[in-house]
């Protein structure tokens, strides 16, 4: 497994759990408010940091295990899947986009809106970094 799949597997799981907590959380709260006062806000600023500094940590770890691969600049094969996983991402994206601009019109109000549209940008970048495994897979 290449460097460049492995940074990609560290991403798209922290991706996964980090910010699937967060969807689940906000998610319950929308459909059953428990806690009326919980500060969704500061619980994404945190996952924010959480993911940030595991990716670090991550990913420096994983180019002391292989650091003349890691210095690698892309190759041919790796720019490709790269691209070509740009195109169902985008897709997922716009899908999302327009749902968001579906709940502004169901007049929930701001804090449910900035939601749909992180989950979008999320939704996108879980299919982008899929695609990318998918293909880094399928190519070798």
């Amino acid at each position: 497994m290449s460097f460049r799949e492995k940074s990609t597997w560290i991403t798209f799981v922290l991706l996964l759990v980090v910010f699937g907590y967060y969807f689940v959380s906000v998610g319950a709260q929308m459909i059953r408010p428990v806690h009326p006062h919980t500060n969704f806000f500061m619980l994404f600023l945190v996952l924010l940091i959480i993911i940030v500094v595991m990716e670090i940590v991550l990913h420096a770890i994983a180019a002391s295990r292989t650091p003349g691969e890691a210095r690698k600049p892309q190759d041919e094969r790796e720019s490709l899947i790269a691209l070509r996983a740009k195109r169902p991402a985008f897709f997922v994206l716009m899908t999302g986009v327009f749902m968001s601009v579906a709940v502004a019109h169901l007049g929930v109000g701001v804090w449910p809106l900035i939601n749909a549209m992180v989950f979008a940008i999320w939704l996108g970048e879980l299919t982008n970094f899929g695609a990318q495994l998918y293909y880094y897979r399928r190519e070798t």
